[in-house]
């Protein structure tokens, strides 16, 4: 079973039961257990196996695809936006990875072996590369936001270089602040083979009572209301400009102005590609945030229920970081034509 499991389980499964050594131990038995279930708990174990498969399968190719576009084509390599989505596809490929393996994990499969590499460093890129990409996401409506409510101070805020140090800065925080998943307390259990906090209640009473719902704060709840009230001032801004929007298009027709055409459109592209982004976020990770802070202080399921439950959930998650760029497809015809050509290429080579 998965270290981030483990350390949900771990309040709970000591509060009930002095026979269980650790949570991921208890929640091992709990795979071996659905062995033994009726067929519908059957039917639902491999509808999340086929389920995953798609995700993380079609997510790997469509996120490699999207990465191509966005460094191949000079409209979104030369756009602060663009340039943020690129770097929002890179860090959901690397947290789509450590999905897979945490996924893998629940059915006792590993990819790694040692405790630095499974239990220490794989949570703690994927904790990372969460917190990245959810500020990212963030970011991309504040480019939109300041770009429709300072268009000419867009100019010299809304740059690639801009976009670029701040996820620098985002990873040189969250990587500061997940440091502590290197404490040598999160080690492989030796009768089960998966991870543990260890006995420390110390280190078990922090996990549970200020890492998860710190977590919850700033990796669900503020980027949710940020994102939320950026998108409204934003089509605020677009309602209440768009006389003036059409105004500019007619004069630049007078005056042949093709590229400012050109800009328009695509700048109404990536509005779409944030709003879709931003809503794909709301939609699926606040049920799994919301599901790990619940569990951590109810004990109403029982541990192959809440095992089931988390699995479904977290393949529900892995839907934003898998298939994002079919998202962007859907609200852009300009990511849907340069998709279809490299798809062209890839089939006839």
């Amino acid at each position: 079973m998965s270290y981030e499991n483990s350390t949900e389980f771990t309040t709970t499964i000591a509060i009930t039961s002095t026979n269980i050594r650790n949570s991921s131990q208890a929640v091992s038995s709990a795979v071996i257990t659905l062995l033994g279930m009726q067929t519908p708990v059957i039917i639902l174990v491999w509808f999340e196996i086929i389920s995953a498969g798609i995700v993380y399968g079609f997510g790997f190719i469509g996120n490699l695809i999207a990465s191509v576009i966005f460094l191949s084509r000079e409209d979104f390599r030369t756009v602060s936006t663009g340039v943020l989505f690129l770097l929002l596809t890179l860090s959901n490929t690397v947290h789509l990875w450590t999905l897979t393996t945490e996924f893998l994990g629940i059915f006792n499969i590993y990819v790694y072996s040692g405790e630095f590499l499974q239990c220490r460093l794989n949570y703690f890129v994927q904790n990372v590369s969460r917190t990245v990409s959810t500020y990212i996401s963030i970011t991309v409506t504040l480019d939109r936001l300041i770009r429709t409510e300072y268009p000419i101070k867009s100019r010299r805020i809304c740059t690639c270089k801009n976009a670029i140090k701040s996820t620098i800065a985002y990873l040189i925080i969250s990587s500061i602040s997940y440091s502590f998943w290197f404490h040598p307390s999160n080690s492989i259990s030796s009768s089960t083979g998966g991870c543990t906090t260890g006995l420390t209640s110390a280190y078990t009473f922090f996990f549970s009572n200020i890492f998860l719902p710190l977590r919850f704060i700033f990796v669900c709840v503020v980027p949710v209301i940020i994102m939320s009230l950026g998108n409204f001032r934003i089509l605020y801004n677009i309602q209440q400009s768009r006389r003036r929007v059409t105004q500019a298009i007619v004069e630049s027709n007078i005056a042949g102005g093709k590229s400012n055409r050109r800009t328009t459109i695509l700048d109404r592209l990536l509005l779409h590609m944030m709003i879709i982004n931003v809503c794909a976020f709301v939609i699926t990770q606040v049920p799994f945030h919301i599901y790990t802070i619940v569990r951590t202080y109810s004990r109403d399921l029982g541990l192959v229920d809440a095992l089931l439950v988390r699995t479904m959930l977290l393949v529900w998650q892995s839907i934003y970081f898998g298939i994002g760029s079919y998202f962007h497809c859907i609200a852009s015809s300009l990511f849907r034509k340069a998709f279809r050509e490299i798809i062209k290429k890839i089939l006839f080579c």
